[in-house]
């Protein structure tokens, strides 16, 4: 054996720009054998949240995985419903640029025709209330899977590994989706 292999390299997916998704851990690792779990330290905020954190940031891609099993187990069992709410959304989405952008062939439709942008605006709010159970589906669908990862990320005790994953991402040796998603949402990961 060579010297190298005492250290294996974990094998990673590589995007653009040096972001990568590190591997699929083992459903030993995850949930069953080697898994310790305890209720988080609800009075050490700081700690509870560096749990989440480093949770999130070592088992990323089993979150992934985990969020788009549920949305399409969702999916397959109301199809109609998140139809209907999608398009709910997307058409009140649609209303509202059109109603308050700063586009100037928008801004010249909504001074020659106020009346007919009034009526779009009516017409996507019942839209919207018609099919509001729809939309409480679409919201449910990408809610319920976050607060499953959320809970398994504050009660999952981290490792050894986990630590070292999120020590690499804090210095800028290695950046990946869920840091940057975390970043994105405001949260520091980088020191």
């Amino acid at each position: 054996m060579s010297e190298n292999a005492a250290a294996p390299q974990e094998p990673t997916f590589r995007f653009g720009n040096g972001v990568e998704l590190p591997p699929f851990r083992t459903v030993s690792d995850f949930l069953l054998g080697k898994a310790r779990f305890e209720l988080p330290p609800y009075n050490d905020l700081p700690r509870w949240n560096n749990r989440i954190v480093s949770n999130l940031l070592y088992y990323q891609t089993n979150y992934f995985v985990v969020f788009g099993v549920l949305v399409l187990l969702q999916s397959f069992f109301n199809s109609q419903d998140l139809a209907l709410g999608l398009a709910a959304i997307v058409v009140v989405a649609a209303v509202v640029i059109f109603a308050i952008s700063d586009n100037p062939s928008f801004y010249q439709t909504r001074r020659d025709h106020p009346l007919i942008t009034l009526g779009a605006i009516i017409l996507a709010c019942y839209f919207f209330i018609q099919v509001l159970p729809s939309v409480l589906t679409v919201l449910f669908s990408v809610l319920f899977p976050l607060f499953i990862i959320l809970c398994h990320a504050s009660i999952r005790l981290r490792d050894f590994m986990s630590k070292v994953t999120q020590t690499a991402e804090k210095l800028g040796l290695r950046t990946t989706v869920m840091g940057r998603i975390l970043e994105t949402c405001g949260i520091t990961v980088k020191a």
